[in-house]
């Protein structure tokens, strides 16, 4: 089978267009993103083809650890730029993910780089949450915290300075406190036009970029009356940018096409 790896903003995916998953996809996720013994990556990708011709490509997305996820803001990205590379469909598709019908565009592409938007619909804000009720000591002040569906869960966590926080240790804690898979975000506000935030997200552990979580860090951020509509969200692996409008709220942000593997695989 072949991979091609991507990464969106250092968020590093493994992605296969094929007629229909292998067997058992669990397993060859964790054995192919392995770092030490596999190719390396956050996540496994394969794009399907899709009986509703409606459908450009239906988005099955695997963790690191075999565990599927609904949506990857980072990973649509990167799959829709696997597609566009093809040369074979318009500069806009419509890609099913777990989470529902997302719609790519190619914005701009030069070699190996694309700049893709993706409309990732609309969150559910959950109740905020109060920080003392997750029992997790932190050598910081947590301002604020709230949960966003985003098609997939996150618990985003306000501070006035992320220079303190230990995402690796912390970020586990909480997951471990929520008692169920949680992506795990410690956002600071810079400006009104942006944020910064750290990344744990369930199934793969620190992450140095979340297109999901930038969608739910944004939304919670404007919800709370604390940045305007159009904003920089900043992240270890890079910048991208979260636009909340009347019909969705878009992402925008680069994919880069890293190298091409085959690999013998059994299905």
């Amino acid at each position: 089978m072949h991979f091609v790896k991507y990464h969106g903003l250092e968020n590093e995916f493994l992605i296969a267009i094929v007629a229909k998953t292998p067997e058992k996809p669990s397993e060859l996720a964790k054995q192919l993103c392995d770092t030490e013994t596999g190719l390396g990556a956050d996540g496994l990708i394969f794009g399907v083809e899709h009986v509703d011709e409606s459908i450009d490509s239906q988005m099955i997305l695997f963790n690191a650890d075999g565990s599927r996820a609904e949506i990857s803001g980072n990973g649509i990205r990167c799959l829709a730029h696997e597609i566009f590379s093809s040369g074979k469909v318009p500069n806009s598709l419509d890609i099913l993910t777990d989470a529902g019908i997302r719609q790519a565009v190619l914005v701009d592409k030069a070699d190996e780089i694309a700049l893709i938007q993706v409309n990732m619909g609309f969150v559910k804000f959950g109740p905020e949450v109060k920080f003392a009720d997750l029992e997790v000591q932190s050598d910081f002040a947590i301002t604020k915290a709230g949960t966003v569906d985003v098609g997939n869960p996150h618990i985003v966590l306000q501070v006035s300075d992320l220079d303190p926080v230990n995402i690796a240790d912390f970020g586990s804690r909480i997951e471990a406190a929520w008692g169920s898979g949680v992506n795990v975000h410690v956002m600071e506000i810079n400006t009104r036009n942006r944020i910064s935030f750290l990344t744990w997200e369930r199934g793969v552990g620190v992450t140095a970029a979340c297109g999901s979580g930038a969608i739910a860090s944004a939304s919670i951020a404007y919800h709370w009356g604390l940045i305007d509509r159009e904003i920089v969200v900043a992240m270890a692996g890079g910048e991208g940018h979260v636009s909340i409008k009347n019909n969705g709220i878009f992402l925008t942000g680069e994919s880069v096409r890293v190298s091409s593997h085959e690999v013998p695989t059994s299905g």
